[in-house]
Order: structure tokens, then sequence, then C-alpha cells
């Protein structure tokens, strides 16, 4: 049996979530408070829970204050933080805290059985929506910073030759024979683009140029 004390300053909400969360086997509300130091307060009396389901914002004391207090006292259960604030900087904040989870209220009913049952196995989870959040914001810096990179390095023509032969795999003195240079003037181009592009070696070079458009 998973053991659950919700908390929540909103009536309402502490009875819906009771109501959905008790329909499934194997998970029981043993009380519902409106504030962190409530929840303290059980806790103190001798009141068992596997988990706490806390709202974010809460008087007297919240959720983030609540999974810290939780830890740093050393009681054995998990804080699962609600909330509809869907910002990575209070999720960030609630694991820091000792926050097992951090969800996002409007999840639906299936996340959240998933969330309280892989809790209960020691992992940590965050809601999918501030998943894909993260992700898609992640994924546009990386590629503002790929423009940003390609409009900061100007290569010469001669460096991009030398590059596309690079990420063909030839040799400095294949490159030398090729472009009909001096194999010192190749390994300086070589070092040359290494030293613009901010890679480490040929290898990285090779993989910064795919990626940024220089070698198909």
């Amino acid at each position: 049996m998973i053991n659950i004390i919700l908390a929540d300053d909103h009536h309402i909400i502490r009875s819906s979530l009771k109501a959905l969360i008790e329909k499934h086997e194997g998970i029981n509300v043993v009380a519902e408070v409106p504030d962190g130091s409530a929840v303290l307060e059980l806790l103190e009396k001798g009141i068992k829970a596997d988990i706490i389901l806390s709202d974010l914002v809460m008087p007297r004391l919240d959720g983030i204050a609540l999974a810290h207090t939780i830890n740093a006292r050393g009681y054995n259960t998990k804080v699962v933080v609600l909330s509809i604030v869907e910002d990575e900087k209070y999720a960030s904040n609630a694991f820091i805290s000792g926050a097992f989870a951090y969800l996002s209220k409007d999840i639906e009913e299936d996340e959240l059985l998933f969330c309280i049952k892989h809790v209960m196995k020691g992992k940590r989870y965050l809601s999918s929506n501030l998943c894909i959040s993260i992700l898609e914001r992640f994924n546009m810096q990386l590629n503002i910073l790929s423009r940003k990179i390609n409009t900061e390095i100007s290569f010469t023509d001669r460096e991009i030759n030398v590059l596309k032969l690079i990420a063909d795999g030839l040799t400095n003195q294949e490159i030398a024979d090729k472009l009909y240079l001096s194999r010192r003037t190749v390994e300086s181009q070589r070092e040359a683009l290494i030293s613009k592009s901010g890679t480490k070696n040929s290898a990285s070079l090779v993989r910064f140029a795919m990626r940024n458009g220089y070698v198909d």
C-alpha cells in the first residue's frame, strides 16, 4: 500500500486529488492538510506516509521549503511537488531541496500514477510537459549559438578547401599534393582551422564542419 499525504491550501483541489488517487487499488490518502507546516506536525506525531503530494505555493511553508525541511530532518518520505508554474527554475529548486518529482497540475491521470510508482522506486521524475519545454528551449539556444559561430568565424577560401579535404580523410601530405602547397603550409592551415573553430583536434573539427554546414 502506498500511503500519501495531500498538502494544498485549496480544499477543492485536495478533494479532487483524493478522489482521483484512491480509486486506484494500492494507494491510500492518510491525511489532507492546507500547508507544509501541517505536514510536519503530522510527521512529528508519528503519521507515516510514503509520499507527500504538495502544492508549490502554500501559506506558512511552501512545497520547496517543505521538501528541504523533510530532507534535513531525515524523514523517510518523498515529496512530489505539484504546481501550475511550469518553470524550470522552480523545478530545479525543488530537486535541489530534496523533492523527488515536480509535476504540472494539468498532467493526465496516467502520468500522475506513473510518477507516484516511479518515485516509490526511489527515482526522480519531471513533468513531461516541462521536459519538452526545456528541450525545445535548449534546441533553440543551440541553433542560436550555431548561427552565432557561423557569423563570427571567417574562413579563407584556402582554409575551406583544406577543411573539405580533411573531412575527406586526406593526410597533410595528400592535401599538400592536391592543392600544390607545402606540407608545412597545410599543417599551419589545419592548426588555424582548429584554433578558429574552437575544437580540440581534427576529428572534432570535422564534426564541427559537418554540423555547421561547411562540408556535406
